[in-house]
């Protein structure tokens, strides 16, 4: 089972939206706030707005500043799934990439009405 390390909460700063190579709308919403350990974090969370989709894959780039001063940046692949009936969508990234070789799990979840991501640092098993 992975161990807690920490949490985060950002929050929603704005979006953007692209169109990919098999016309499907790609929503990137932006995001900044604190994680435990990583001191201030902006990052982008991207979603392919498939047709009806109440779920499906997303990605994870961001940049952290440390206490000490120095940066790292962090790459994940997910998953996304709506809560259902309500404007909340809860997101898992088995194993985001750290840029000096760390590896973090991380489960989250977006309210939609209160613009806030939030959720729990966890080790990759």
């Amino acid at each position: 089972m992975s161990e807690p390390l920490g949490e985060f909460s950002h929050k929603h700063t704005g979006s953007s939206f692209t169109q990919n190579a098999d016309g499907v709308v790609v929503a990137s919403s932006h995001w900044e706030g604190s994680a435990t350990g990583f001191g201030t974090v902006f990052g982008t969370l991207s979603v392919p707005l498939e047709s009806g989709a109440t779920g499906g894959p997303c990605t994870w780039l961001g940049q952290a500043f440390l206490d000490d001063g120095t940066w790292v940046t962090g790459v994940g692949e997910g998953t996304w799934q709506q809560v259902e009936g309500e404007h909340r969508w809860k997101f898992s990234f088995p194993a985001i990439e750290i840029s000096n070789g760390d590896r973090i799990r991380s489960e989250g979840e977006i309210d939609l009405e209160t613009r806030v991501f939030a959720g729990q640092l966890l080790s990759v098993d």
